[in-house]
């Protein structure tokens, strides 16, 4: 997929997101996270999610290209160290709030774009017991170097995951230029409904998981998400999901980038997520621009890091987020010694010009008839996306 230079930046920095960097913990006066329903069992049982790409012959410019040979490597790391593979659908029983869903340690392996060099690794998968989701583009299924559906459906076969990433594979939380709010909830709507008719129809079963492109996304499209049926939303922010926190529109994943260590893959794994506070940063949050600044109350002692450098706490064990801060996407990674065990969780966050506001605010707008949804040349078929509950 092509990424350009600013969604590059993006990417490097979730990757260094699931890098432990500070010990902290924080919470945003300004910014109290929206009401959600928060299900599971108890402290520490934990949900790691972790995001491929392709595999092969690894080499420098293509840093999302891993060894099978490196892959083998963790693979064997997880399964000594006890964490067991589970499915999407096991994930949603426990979102569901079934609390024997999950195992204490369950990791749910994925794999992005439906790359042909991404199913290289089923062999090595099915060795070490464990299968992987695939979140594919339509769009571009079959073509070149991507799957096609004959593929999918043997990968269903053997056992593996199938799951939407989109249609065309674009970052939803940037406007287009020339897209007035209804231009921009069609383009959204269709981004996200027509995937999942096409894989509904070539699969023959429901598509209910979804991975944001980039990982890019805020509360207005995630909404729109679960409005058009989609049951999990997974980003590429970082960190552990605690099972006891399980929030169905902004499940964590972890991104493989740049040919990490075993060392450092592990390291990923081993750090337990912040335990909740009332009043805390939440993920995937949106600023505008009239918005900033925000001020960030951090408890004595803590630390944090904004964007890679580490934050200058005042006499309150505070700071704010600056009205310089650029448009796009930041990360506040924060951490804390919980009696001796080391926590970390990072936080994604957007800030927005206001200028955007009307077409975020467009997609709670009731939807206009389906056949709007599909532009003129657009998509693989004129049939409307299913709209459900």
């Amino acid at each position: 997929m092509r990424r350009c230079p600013w969604v590059r930046a993006l990417i490097l920095a979730l990757a260094a997101a699931s890098v432990p960097a500070v010990r902290a913990s924080a919470s945003v006066s300004a910014a109290p996270p929206p009401p959600h329903a928060a299900v599971g069992r108890g402290p520490d049982h934990l949900l790691a999610a972790i995001c491929y790409h392709r595999f092969g012959p690894e080499t420098a410019k293509d840093p999302y290209r891993i060894s099978l040979k490196r892959l083998a490597g963790e693979l064997r790391w997880l399964r000594a160290h006890g964490w067991q593979g589970v499915t999407l659908a096991q994930v949603g029983r426990a979102l569901d709030g079934d609390a024997g869903a999950l195992p204490p340690k369950a990791v749910l392996l994925t794999v992005d774009d439906g790359y042909r060099a991404g199913a290289a690794a089923a062999p090595v998968f099915r060795r070490y017991g464990y299968r992987a989701v695939f979140f594919v583009v339509p769009s571009v299924l079959g073509r070149g170097a991507f799957l096609s559906y004959a593929d999918l459906r043997r990968l269903e076969r053997e056992g593996f995951q199938v799951a939407s990433h989109t249609l065309t594979h674009p970052d939803l939380a940037k406007v287009p230029r020339g897209l007035d709010p209804t231009g921009y909830a069609r383009w959204v709507r269709r981004e996200l409904g027509e995937p999942k008719r096409m894989l509904e129809e070539a699969l023959g079963h429901p598509v209910t998981a979804l991975a944001w492109p980039y990982g890019a996304y805020n509360p207005a499209i995630a909404a729109e998400a679960l409005r058009l049926g989609y049951r999990q939303l997974w980003s590429v922010s970082g960190g552990l999901n605690d099972d006891a926190t399980l929030d169905r529109s902004r499940l964590r994943r972890i991104i493989l980038i740049g040919h990490p260590s075993l060392g450092s893959f592990a390291r990923r794994l081993e750090l337990l997520p912040l335990k909740p506070f009332p009043g805390g940063i939440h993920e995937g949050a949106l600023y505008y621009r009239s918005s900033l600044p925000l001020r960030v109350d951090l408890p004595p002692g803590a630390r944090a890091v904004l964007g890679g450098r580490p934050v200058t706490l005042d006499r309150r064990h505070g700071f704010w987020i600056g009205a310089g801060l650029k448009n796009g996407f930041h990360y506040l990674n924060v951490a804390e010694a919980d009696h001796g065990i080391e926590r970390m969780t990072p936080f994604l966050f957007q800030v927005a010009p206001d200028a955007w506001r009307p077409c975020f605010e467009a997609l709670e707008a009731p939807q206009e008839p389906p056949r709007a949804l599909l532009p003129d040349g657009g998509g693989a078929s004129g049939a409307a996306p299913e709209r459900r509950p």
